[in-house]
């Protein structure tokens, strides 16, 4: 007799990779155990041995985000040697190579909704902000990181609307602008550099 042991191992997290693309697809709103579970090609039935409702599910697949939503500029901003080079870390993750797909960008977009009523969804958004603001950091100011992180987020969404490229030396400029103008309030640059002013 099987004591609750489950014959595929990787059932789990198809269910949850699957529950990820019908919410990157049709939204949470549509959401439901037969749609994950035909997207997942497992039984219905099985659904519930796994996750006991709907709000589980929902969650622990943005849950799983955790790895990918890794600020895209994370890798390449750490590397960087100085402040230039962390600008163009930020303009590769806005529109470049590192930027993520409009199928990524909906996904985001339905988890910072779902955040409204989901006291653990908005739990995972404030973490993942913070992890967010800690890269930034490391190069600028706080105020600027917090003014770029927006900023990020907010041409990410403008492209989900938009076919046309983002101007690529507009949004450099843009960036350049927003860390110089938003140095420390002490009058210090960010990791001990001195001050231009």
């Amino acid at each position: 007799m099987r004591k609750g042991r489950p014959n595929d191992p990787q059932r789990r997290d198809r269910i949850l990779r699957a529950t990820l693309a019908v919410i990157g697809d049709e939204g949470v709103h549509a959401t439901s155990y037969r749609r994950v579970a035909a997207r997942a090609d497992v039984p219905l039935g099985s659904m519930t041995y796994y996750f006991a409702d709907l709000e589980t599910l929902i969650v622990s697949a943005f849950e799983t985000l955790g790895e990918g939503l890794e600020p895209r500029y994370a890798g390449p901003l750490r590397d960087a040697r100085d402040e230039l080079e962390a600008v163009e870390a930020l303009v590769a993750a806005t529109g470049g190579a590192t930027s993520p797909s409009r199928h990524d960008i909906r996904l985001y977009t339905e988890m910072y909704q779902y955040a409204a009523r989901s006291q653990r969804v908005a739990e995972l958004v404030r973490t993942f902000q913070e992890d967010s603001l800690q890269v930034l950091r490391r190069h600028f100011s706080d105020s600027a990181a917090r003014a770029v992180d927006a900023l990020i987020w907010g041409w990410w969404t403008y492209r989900s609307f938009h076919d046309t490229p983002l101007d690529e030396a507009m949004v450099r400029r843009a960036f350049r602008a927003l860390v110089t103008d938003l140095a420390d309030d002490t009058g210090t640059e960010p990791d001990g550099a001195t001050s231009r002013a």
